[in-house]
């Protein structure tokens, strides 16, 4: 009987194979779809074939990958596509076809490496290499993430948004549903977050920068038993500036940059905040901070930062709570796109049960304030 085990972390140490003629590659670049990859920096070459680690490459590619120990047998599976190669055995299948590498994949040092054309090849990609900068780039269409939690599998192709559902290593993927973009132009990463009872919070998030301005896009699926319960997403873009590091938040939460969802402790959905409502004012909003009690947004529009307290579902601007008279005449007129600005704007720094400390600087000679709230006292 097989004794397939679901390994998207570590492979597990299985044999030592004849080492043959092993050195580290040259510092050249391996790519995905023009994006650069941390394969480069684990690629080793053996008879002048370049391997690369195959869980490595997997998840690159978007596979989640199984061990069988007693074989030595990696099976690879995404949607529409499955592959299974072994330890010293050139022949792989394909579908269930049979297949061959240019190389017997190898076990080096506790982890299998296979060579990575022909493996690419195999696992649907194409590889196309650039002697001006000596980089090969791995050209993979589709574009599929993988990510799990609790043995339950997740994908979603950057492509067309598919969100595709196994509730085990051993399953097929299953298409769910989808997310609403088409063709994605950055590389978002993948994460999934057990809430409880089966139940699944799927987080598909991208953050760059671009023309000095920073952009953070992300979409959110609560999903149990293979079927999506909610989804949400959002889209922010302003001027880029040093930000200082936000708290922890101990609450989960789905945000359009309107609404504000929460999920409870058994990963049922909670209460549902209607940001413009509850503030008064009209923008998208973006979440600083988040607790069972508390949550803190900012206007994307300019530097104002609101408490809206969850259980009387009431809203204060901090901003003209918390920063003095004085110090406000020049804050009001200030420009929320200006980067000397935003960095100086009002931020929490520290929480110690309901008192919440902030700091923030004066106009135009920086001179940082320290200032507090009391969750209670509203």
């Amino acid at each position: 009987m097989r004794n397939w085990k679901l390994s998207i972390g570590i492979l597990a140490a299985a044999i030592a194979l004849s080492p043959g003629s092993v050195s580290a590659a040259a510092d050249s670049h391996i790519l995905l779809n023009y994006k650069e990859t941390l394969l480069g920096s684990s690629q080793v070459v053996m008879g002048g074939t370049t391997l690369v680690p195959l869980q490595q490459l997997a998840q690159t590619m978007g596979y989640a990958l199984s061990w069988n120990q007693s074989t030595k047998t990696a099976k690879l599976v995404r949607p529409g596509r499955e592959v299974t190669v072994t330890a010293g055995v050139i022949n792989s299948t394909i579908d269930g076809k049979a297949s061959a590498l240019t190389n017997a994949p190898r076990i080096l040092k506790g982890k299998i490496y296979v060579p990575l054309v022909s493996a690419v090849s195999a696992m649907g990609g194409k590889t196309v290499y650039d002697k001006s900068s000596d980089s090969l780039n791995i050209v993979d269409e589709l574009r599929y993430s993988v990510a799990s939690a609790q043995g339950r599998l997740y994908w979603v192709s950057q492509k067309n948004g598919d969100v595709f559902y196994s509730a085990s290593s051993a399953g097929k993927p299953v298409l769910i549903g989808e997310l609403p973009f088409a063709d994605l132009p950055y590389t978002h990463a993948l994460e999934i977050k057990s809430v409880g009872k089966g139940i699944d919070l799927l987080l598909l998030t991208d953050n760059h920068y671009a023309m000095f301005n920073d952009f953070s896009n992300g979409y959110q699926a609560l999903i149990q038993g293979g079927r999506i319960l909610k989804q949400m997403d959002y889209h922010y873009s302003g001027t880029s500036y040093v930000k200082a590091p936000l708290l922890k938040t101990s609450q989960l939460y789905m945000t359009d940059g309107g609404n504000i969802q929460y999920i409870n402790s058994d990963g049922s959905l909670g209460k549902l905040f209607d940001l413009e409502s509850i503030t008064g004012t009209e923008g998208n909003f973006s979440v600083e901070y988040a607790a069972e009690d508390m949550i803190l947004v900012r206007l994307m529009t300019n530097t104002h930062l609101y408490a809206i307290h969850t259980v009387s579902g009431l809203s204060t601007n901090l901003s003209e709570a918390l920063i003095s008279t004085e110090d406000r005449k020049e804050w009001d007129q200030a420009d929320g796109s200006d980067s000397f600005i935003l960095s100086k704007m009002l931020v929490l720094k520290k929480r110690e049960g309901n008192v919440m400390t902030f700091t923030y600087a004066t106009l135009p000679d920086g001179k940082v304030k320290t200032v507090t709230y009391n969750v209670t006292s509203q």
